[in-house]
């Protein structure tokens, strides 16, 4: 998560107040070297160096879900203390990314958010506006030519014959959702999102996420071998997982009265009997 810090001096004098530079994270390129700055362990401005070791790498990927960033990949280690810290461009002196998280069960894979998307937010965050995020109920995947050829050469195969194209195919599309409001159908494979072509659930996750919510959204699919074009109105993602939230919350709560409804009642069965054999006692 970000959040915008207002700092105010009691003099009102900011004038010393140093100031770092953001750079341009969309001129990075893999092996620019980088470093790392922040307090791993509580040991105060540690800076441990690296590369750009990849870009643009999904939430998915990362295993972060839900969270609608593109990351920078960096071998630059990156320990508890330094979320939140900034990644530097070594050769320019600039900011060009936050420090976020590392991969589990593997070294020298850190991941940062690209400041570009910082700075794309920073000034709805500090005038206090959400930031939504588009959202349609869908899991995709990426699909190519030999991965729809080795599907269709198996007879038994579950999915059926699917498209020997390159596109994003729906796995699965999730009810009560914009998705199943337009009619979209799980082997539906994607190629145009808003006029725009894809070949990769990235692509597609990426022009989804910077949909406007609540405005009618174009998608050429492939389906039964003839292309079909649908119209999905996005939901904003922050409001879909708050409803999720709420509904486990609440689904949480009836399973509470229930198991204390349940023990009430057989508390009051097992009074009710040990007074049933009191009373047949000569």
């Amino acid at each position: 998560d970000i959040a915008v810090l207002k700092i105010i001096f009691e003099n009102g004098n900011n004038s010393k107040l140093p100031v770092a530079e953001f750079g341009d994270s969309d001129e990075l390129q893999v092996g620019q070297f980088v470093v790392a700055v922040g307090s791993p362990g509580g040991l105060d401005n540690t800076v441990t160096m690296g590369i750009i070791s990849g870009l643009k790498r999904s939430s998915e990927v990362v295993g972060l879900m839900h969270k609608k960033v593109d990351f920078i990949q960096t071998d630059a280690a990156i320990n508890p203390g330094n979320s939140g810290g900034p990644l530097v461009d070594v050769e320019k002196g600039t900011i060009i990314g936050i420090n976020t998280c590392i991969r589990a069960n593997m070294e020298g894979t850190s991941f940062a958010v690209p400041i570009n998307k910082a700075k794309a937010i920073v000034r709805d965050l500090a005038d206090g506006k959400h930031i939504s995020h588009g959202y349609i109920g869908v899991s995709m995947a990426s699909l190519t030519p030999d991965l729809a050829r080795q599907n269709n050469a198996d007879p038994n195969s579950p999915n059926g014959v699917i498209p020997e194209t390159n596109g994003v195919v729906i796995t699965r599309v999730y009810p009560k959702t914009p998705a199943e409001d337009a009619g979209l159908r799980r082997l539906d494979v994607v190629i145009e999102i808003g006029g725009k072509r894809v070949e990769r659930a990235d692509d597609a996750q990426r022009l989804i996420d910077a949909a406007n919510v609540g405005q009618m959204l174009q998608l050429k699919v492939i389906r039964s071998g003839r292309e079909v074009v649908l119209n999905v109105t996005p939901e904003d993602l922050s409001y879909k997982l708050q409803k999720m939230k709420e509904e486990r919350r609440k689904e949480k709560e009836d399973q509470m009265k229930n198991l204390k409804r349940q023990l009430l009642y057989g508390l009051q069965e097992n009074v009710e009997r040990h007074l049933r054999e009191l009373q047949t006692i000569p």
